[in-house]
């Protein structure tokens, strides 16, 4: 596997992400407590990566996670994932150990408004393989004319 230069650990932080360019794909692992500021910690970076696009598909990995976000921090980090330089437009697949991390994912997921591009797997190697299958395939629109209006007013509060 070939990843592009950007593998980076955050010490301070309970994550770390890759980019692999070469199959379109972003990866995140998280491990321990992890709360809305590592989260936007991590996603703040990679939207600021040379290597980052919003066509990439993502892997976010919980499996060895415990979330500590309430209903208000899913919501802030929705609002986050739907500005312009977060947006990806590709799929955005989960692995989860526990019925709250599946929840908060869902949430999410709704939040986002990418409930039809969001899957959710139990384990890392469910997830890696959905998403090896599906990779080519183009996932559905991230947003809706409608509501698109609604998205500067809601992100300039976050």
């Amino acid at each position: 596997m070939k990843f592009s230069l950007t593998d980076y650990a955050f010490p301070a932080i309970a994550g770390s992400y890759w980019i692999d360019s070469d199959r379109g794909i972003r990866i995140e692992e998280y491990q321990g407590k992890v709360e809305l500021g590592d989260l936007k910690a991590i996603v703040s970076a990679m939207a600021s990566d040379p290597a980052w696009s919003p066509d990439h598909h993502g892997l976010v990995d919980f499996t060895r996670a415990e979330l500590d976000l309430s209903a208000n921090d899913v919501l802030r980090l929705a609002l986050i994932l739907r500005q312009k330089q977060n947006r990806s437009h590709g799929w955005m697949v989960f692995a989860v150990n526990n019925s709250a991390a599946f929840g908060v994912v869902r949430m999410l997921g709704y939040w986002s408004r990418n409930t039809d591009r969001f899957r959710i797997f139990q384990s890392r190697e469910q997830a890696e393989g959905w998403l090896e299958r599906h990779r080519k395939h183009v996932p559905p629109a991230f947003c809706e004319p409608a509501a698109a209006w609604q998205e500067s007013e809601l992100c300039a509060a976050v």
